[in-house]
């Protein structure tokens, strides 16, 4: 555990920008198969921040999302404290760290369930009618209809419709009545960006016996370069996302738990910056409705707010339609900013 400096609040670890960074000691240990895998191109540049953000990011927390995660942690806090089950997170984002921690496996398999058999049987029915009704047309000696529903249509529903409607209403039945046996506690952290040390920290598998919460790799953020991938699809579109990987060792990180792949290059890129500046105790916690429950217990952030007067509630306090206008400027900014 790197030890945090009481009189600035942060590591002699953490990430400053305008600190000549010192390269890691160790020789590199990456092969060639790992360089082809996830270092494709230079690395992104740590220059001047753009100053736009992910949209994806302002979309699943705005204003009202984060008033309802302040709301659930004052009641899961109240019922904790009352004699309730305790809170104990496993992962969070937050003024210190931004720690991942993913379901389970088996709740991964009972969303699967769901959600696969929901998409499949909506996805394919309008097919299959679509099929019946070409074969029922086109068939020149059409036996009755209750003949060809027994012959051609029941099978079809109860051997492929009905497990998958099955799969859908059992697991929305569990999802509503039993919500702890689908989504489970996680079994440890996959990953942590620690702002107050500056290390980036890759854990063992959890799901493994024994293994939650151990160390599988650690250095200062430093230490890394971040990638930016690019996967192409059988429709010829291009997919991007961000990928941290270590200078000399072979650890790589994909950010792609809290931006997933897309296919907006700008959106990636600009999560780069949002990763450098989150990082870098140099400058304030981004100033999105993600982090502003938190800018007042960080030190750089608690003194840039001070001197620029930033009210302490100002995105929580903000209406729909102001944040939505804000939206579509970062937006117009993003498309326009030379990368």
């Amino acid at each position: 555990m790197t030890a945090i400096q009481e009189d600035s609040g942060y590591a002699s670890t953490a990430y400053r920008s305008n600190r000549k960074a010192l390269e890691p000691r160790e020789p590199d240990q990456q092969s060639a198969l790992f360089h082809k895998t996830w270092t494709m191109g230079p690395p992104l540049p740590k220059g001047p921040l753009s100053g736009v953000f992910p949209h994806s990011f302002l979309q699943t927390w705005g204003p009202k999302e984060v008033r309802e995660d302040d709301e659930n942690l004052r009641r899961f806090k109240s019922e904790a404290e009352a004699g309730g089950e305790p809170l104990d997170p496993v992962g969070w984002i937050n003024d210190e760290s931004i720690r991942y921690a993913s379901l389970p496996k088996v709740s991964w398999v009972l969303l699967w369930l769901q959600h696969g058999g929901r998409l499949t049987s909506l996805w394919l029915f309008p097919f299959f009618i679509f099929a019946w009704s070409v074969l029922w047309f086109m068939e020149p000696e059409r036996d009755s209809f209750s003949q060809f529903f027994s012959d051609g249509i029941l099978p079809t529903l109860l051997f492929f419709f009905l497990p998958l409607l099955l799969c859908w209403g059992i697991g929305r039945f569990l999802e509503i009545k039993y919500p702890k046996v689908v989504y489970q506690q996680p079994k440890g952290p996959l990953w942590e960006l620690n702002r107050r040390t500056g290390m980036v920290t890759l854990f063992k598998d959890p799901e493994k016996e024994g293994q939650s919460g151990e160390i599988r790799g650690e250095a200062p953020f430093h230490e890394w370069d971040g990638y930016l991938l690019s996967l192409p699809d059988h429709q010829g579109n291009i997919w991007y996302r961000l990928v941290l990987v270590h200078k000399t060792q072979e650890w790589a990180l994909p950010m792609n738990q809290l931006l997933a792949a897309t296919t907006n290059r700008e959106d990636v890129l600009a999560y780069w910056d949002l990763v450098r500046q989150y990082m870098d105790v140099t400058k304030p916690l981004p100033d999105i409705p993600l982090f502003e429950a938190y800018r007042y217990l960080d030190p750089t952030t608690r003194s840039h707010d001070e001197k620029k007067g930033r009210a302490p509630l100002y995105w929580r306090n903000m209406s729909e339609q102001d944040y939505e206008a804000f939206k579509r400027k970062n937006r117009t900014a993003l498309a326009g900013h030379s990368w």
